[in-house]
């Protein structure tokens, strides 16, 4: 059946089936290039003492690992799954997991109480069953903490996994250290319940720091953006289970605008699809225009928190002020130096047909996106290392990068200025990109460019 001619309970029931941009993906069918991270984390959670700490930036998949390989290795009941708040602690933490814990099958809550009464010399029995009701513990210790995650193994199942999400939302130190002191003992006291941390890395500097012989207790990963073939294998397995054709430029268009951050790839098949389905006529090839119309449909529904910095850095001010931005987001770097910022903000002047800012101009514009008042959309990329920069959060670049694409401005989503590694879309092609490493290869280029016009 194609794509037009299905219903919209039928449409809205497949897609989201197939595309998860809000929710996390909790099945190992959808967690396309992930699985050399999910191999190595369910090897260590077969170990006794072992727990897990899944660290990256916001966006890049950290829940979705962590509840795959949680509902992966959970036997007779689901996993556990809780999320941190700013005023969260190790006794609230511990808490909402006994409250949200399901009693496995065969757990009995009920307790029985008989009492015998003698009337006119006739004995009566009776049996009343009062039912254990879960409640608030007092926590008030590592060990009290220990004491009722044991207590799960007896009431949800024999090894409980527990997803522990956000843990870099947790504001206080103390409590944040408590939670490394937890795994030390856990381990030391080989309790059979498995921890899955998600977090950003300060968290779990934190968290080792509580108790730092934790640390071979906790296996680290750190996920990164999402890689170039798990990216197509989403957007394949979205548009393949409608049957439709998607060409190899949108492909690499929308693996590339995402950044490697799934919850783009997603958003963008959702909306493609949706206008797909939208048209009257019969759909089998996805063309540009309706990859135009899903990707000014998904840059108008991005969060407003991610797009707030952006805004602060544009809104009211000079066109120029986007084109530096778009030149940030070009290539695949995360940190950039400015000379190669320059590199591809000259290109994008070139497609628009523009006159470039001179280099004090560029200088001094650009330093204006380190400030305050224009959100500190950029900021300094190594600490004490002049001229290097980045986004201020990585997840902006997909954003960034979308805005570029639907104002005409296609970036290089696989150049890499620093590796000076050939891509997919430069081998055998014929390039002017200038990409020195060194003084001396700047040299070089000079005087060979000086013979060529010679």
């Amino acid at each position: 059946m194609s794509i037009n001619a299905m219903s919209n309970h039928d449409f809205y029931t497949l897609l989201n089936q197939v595309v998860r941009p809000a929710a996390p993906v909790s099945t190992f069918e959808l967690l396309f290039g992930r699985e050399k991270q999910l191999g190595a984390i369910e090897s260590v959670l077969y170990s006794d003492g072992r727990s897990v700490f899944i660290y990256g930036d916001r966006g890049v998949g950290k829940t979705s690992l962590a509840h795959t390989i949680a509902y992966k290795l959970q036997e007779e009941n689901e996993p556990i799954f809780v999320g941190c708040e700013p005023s969260s602690t190790l006794a609230s933490i511990i808490n909402d997991i006994v409250v949200k814990t399901k009693p496995c099958k065969n757990y009995k809550n009920e307790r029985s109480i008989s009492a015998g009464i003698n009337l006119l010399g006739f004995k009566l029995d009776t049996t009343v069953k009062k039912t254990d009701e879960r409640s608030q513990l007092n926590i008030n210790s590592i060990s009290s903490a220990v004491l009722a995650l044991e207590d799960l193994t007896k009431i949800h199942s024999q090894k409980p996994f527990i997803v522990i999400d956000e843990f870099d939302q947790i504001e206080s130190q103390h409590e944040k250290q408590n939670f490394g002191r937890l795994v030390k003992a856990l381990g030391d006291q080989n309790i059979n319940v498995k921890l899955i941390f998600t977090g950003i890395s300060d968290s779990l500097h934190s968290l080792i720091g509580g108790h730092l012989s934790s640390e071979r207790q906790i296996h680290q990963t750190h996920l990164e953006a999402l890689p170039w073939n798990g990216r197509f294998k989403i957007i394949d397995n979205a548009f393949g289970a409608f049957e439709l054709k998607v060409d190899d430029n949108i492909r690499h268009k929308i693996a590339g605008l995402s950044d490697g951050f799934p919850h783009y790839v997603h958003l963008l098949c959702e909306k493609i699809l949706t206008c797909a389905h939208a048209k009257s006529e019969n759909i089998e090839i996805i063309d540009h225009d309706i990859f135009w119309e899903g990707l000014n449909d998904a840059v108008d529904s991005i969060s407003e928190t991610l797009k707030h910095d952006y805004v602060l850095a544009t809104l009211g001010r000079q066109e120029y002020f986007h084109h530096l931005l778009w030149a940030m987001a070009d290539a695949e770097d995360l940190q950039r130096e400015k000379k190669t910022i320059k590199h591809s903000y000259s290109e994008i002047c070139n497609q628009k047909q523009l006159n470039a800012l001179s280099e004090s101009q560029f200088d001094r514009q650009f330093n204006k996106l380190k400030s305050p008042e224009f959100g500190e959309v950029i900021v300094n990329a190594f600490e004490g290392r002049k001229g290097w920069f980045k986004f201020k959060e990585n997840m902006i670049r997909g954003y960034v990068r979308m805005l570029a694409e639907n104002n005409g401005v296609s970036l290089d989503f696989q150049r890499r200025f620093t590796a000076r590694e050939p891509t997919a879309r430069h081998v055998g092609v014929k390039t002017s990109t200038y990409k020195p490493l060194t003084t001396v290869e700047e040299r070089a280029y000079r005087i060979q460019r000086t013979k060529k016009k010679n």
